[in-house]
C-alpha cells in the first residue's frame, strides 16, 4: 500500500477554496496587474509610482472582499439575488445614462463622490437572471419552444399556444437579455456584443433547440441593428451609430504593413491608413498599440522600460498591447492567453462537475463574460478587431470594473467549492476502501 500524501493545512483550504487551478490564474493575474499599474506610471512620466500601486492594492482588496463574501454564501442566496442584481443594475444604467451631461457616451455614474461604472455589473446580472430562468425549464427543455412561429398562418391555427409560448418563455427569458442589449449599445456596443455572446452561450448548453437560438440569433441581430439606427437618429451629437461605423472604417486587421516613419526608438514601424486626401484614418490608439506589440518582440524590453510614449490608455483600454512591449510575447501575449484560456476551460470542467443545473449555468455565464472580454480587448490589442474601450479583465487599472469582476468570480469559486465539498462527502459516504478506489480511480 502507497503511503497517504499529505493533507494541505485547513486554513490553506478555507482561504483557497474551490478549483486550485483557477486560483492559480486570479492570482497570476493579479500580479501582472500590479507590474502594469507600476511601469505604466513610469510610462506616463509620473513620480506617484507608489501611490499608484497602494491605490491598485486598494481596488484588490475591495475586489477580494467582495469576492470571499460572495463565495460563502450558498447556491440560494446567488438564485434569490438574481432578479433583484438585475433590476437594480438596470436602474442605476439607465439613472446613469439620464444624469450624464456632455456630448460623450456616458461612462460612469457618480454617487456620493463614488463613481463606478453600472453597465459592468449588468451584464453579470442578466447572465445570473438567465442562468435563474433556464434552470427552472430544465425539465421540460427538450419539448420548449422558446419563441412563437414567425409564420402568420401558425398564428391563425392557433393562436392560444403562440401566446402562451410568448407570454411563459420569450417574455420571461429573453425580455431581460434584450432590455440589456438595447440599453447598452446606446454607449458600448462591445459591452452588447459581450451579453448577447454570453447568452448565446449558455443557452445552447441548456439544450435550447437550434431553430430558436437560429431565431434567437436573427431577431438579436435586428434589434442591435435597429437601436443603433434610432439612437443615430434621435442623438445628433454623440452616437454609437458614428462610433461604430468610425471605428469599423478605420479598423485594419493587416498588423504587418511598414511604415516610412521613424518612431520612439529609432526604427520604423507601422503606417497609418490615409484616406483619398491624405488624411489619417486610422485611431491612434490601433497605431501605436501596434508600435509597442512590435517594440516588445519575444522577451519584452523590461518592467518600466517601454519606449513608446504615445500609446493612450495603456494601464486600460490597451493594456494587452503594453504587456506585450514590456514582458514579450512569450512573458506578456502567451501568458495572458493561456491564462484566459485555462479560466474558460476550469469554468466548464466546474460547469461539468454541478450535478444540479443553475450552478452550473451561472459559472458557465460568469466565466463567459470575463473570457470573451478579456478576448475582445486582445484582439483589438493585436488589431484584429475594431477599437472597443474594453478593459482586459483583473489586469487593466482597477476601479469598479476591477472589483466586480473579482466579486463575480467570488460567486464562481463558491459554487466551485461546493462542488468540492459534495464529492467529498459523497467519497466519505462510501462504505469500504474498495469502493472508494473502484469510484474515485483512489
Amino acid at each position: 500500500m502507497q503511503p497517504k500524501a499529505p493533507n494541505s493545512p485547513k486554513w490553506v483550504n478555507r482561504i483557497f477554496a474551490g478549483d486550485k487551478v483557477m486560483w492559480v490564474v486570479i492570482i497570476l493575474l493579479l500580479v501582472y496587474s500590479l507590474f502594469l499599474v507600476y511601469s505604466n506610471t513610469a510610462y506616463e512620466g509620473k513620480d506617484n509610482a507608489t501611490q499608484e500601486l497602494v491605490q491598485q492594492l486598494l481596488f484588490i482588496c475591495i475586489g477580494m472582499t467582495g469576492f470571499y463574501f460572495m463565495q460563502m454564501c450558498g447556491l440560494n442566496f446567488y438564485r434569490k439575488i438574481s432578479a433583484p442584481l438585475y433590476v437594480l443594475s438596470l436602474v442605476l444604467t439607465v439613472l446613469m445614462i439620464a444624469l450624464h451631461k456632455g456630448s460623450g457616451a456616458a461612462r460612469a455614474l457618480t454617487l456620493g463622490g463614488f463613481s463606478f461604472q453600472p453597465f459592468e455589473l449588468l451584464k453579470f446580472a442578466v447572465v445570473m437572471n438567465l442562468a435563474s430562468q433556464l434552470a427552472s425549464r430544465q425539465k421540460i427543455m427538450d419539448k420548449l419552444e422558446i419563441i412563437p412561429s414567425f409564420h402568420p398562418s401558425e398564428w391563425r391555427r392557433n393562436k392560444a399556444k403562440q401566446l402562451e409560448i410568448l407570454t411563459s418563455q420569450t417574455i420571461p427569458l429573453l425580455l431581460p437579455i434584450a432590455i440589456g442589449c438595447i440599453i447598452t449599445v446606446r454607449f458600448s456596443n462591445s459591452t452588447t456584443l459581450i451579453i448577447g455572446g454570453s447568452c448565446l452561450a449558455m443557452m445552447y448548453l441548456s439544450r435550447i433547440k437550434a431553430k430558436d437560438l437560429g431565431k434567437i440569433a436573427f431577431v438579436g441581430i435586428v434589434v442591435a441593428v435597429s437601436a443603433i439606427a434610432i439612437y443615430g437618429a434621435i442623438n445628433t451629437h454623440a452616437n454609437r451609430a458614428d462610433t461604430l461605423k468610425s471605428r469599423v472604417g478605420a479598423w485594419s486587421p493587416w498588423v504587418a504593413v511598414k511604415s516610412v516613419e521613424v518612431e520612439s526608438d529609432g526604427k520604423e514601424y507601422y503606417k497609418r491608413r490615409t484616406d483619398e486626401n491624405g488624411d489619417p484614418i486610422e485611431h491612434d490608439q490601433t497605431l501605436y498599440a501596434k508600435m509597442s506589440i512590435a517594440t516588445g518582440g519575444l522577451k519584452g524590453k523590461g518592467p518600466g522600460q517601454s519606449t513608446n510614449r504615445y500609446l493612450a490608455e495603456a494601464d486600460k483600454d490597451m493594456a494587452y498591447a503594453f504587456l506585450i512591449e514590456e514582458h514579450g510575447l512569450l512573458g506578456g501575449g502567451l501568458v495572458m492567453l493561456f491564462a484566459f484560456l485555462l479560466m474558460f476551460y476550469r469554468s466548464i470542467e466546474i460547469f461539468r462537475k454541478c450535478s444540479t443545473t443553475f450552478p452550473g449555468l451561472l459559472v458557465l455565464g460568469i466565466g463567459t463574460v470575463i473570457v470573451l472580454q478579456a478576448f475582445l480587448h486582445m484582439l483589438v490589442s493585436v488589431s484584429l478587431f475594431p477599437l472597443t474601450g474594453q478593459q482586459l479583465p483583473i489586469v487593466s487599472k482597477g476601479g469598479s470594473s476591477l472589483v466586480l469582476t473579482l466579486t463575480m468570480l467570488g460567486i464562481l469559486m463558491g459554487v466551485s467549492a461546493k462542488v468540492e465539498q459534495q464529492e467529498a462527502e459523497r467519497v466519505a459516504k462510501l462504505s469500504t476502501p474498495a469502493d472508494r478506489i473502484k469510484t474515485t480511480g483512489k
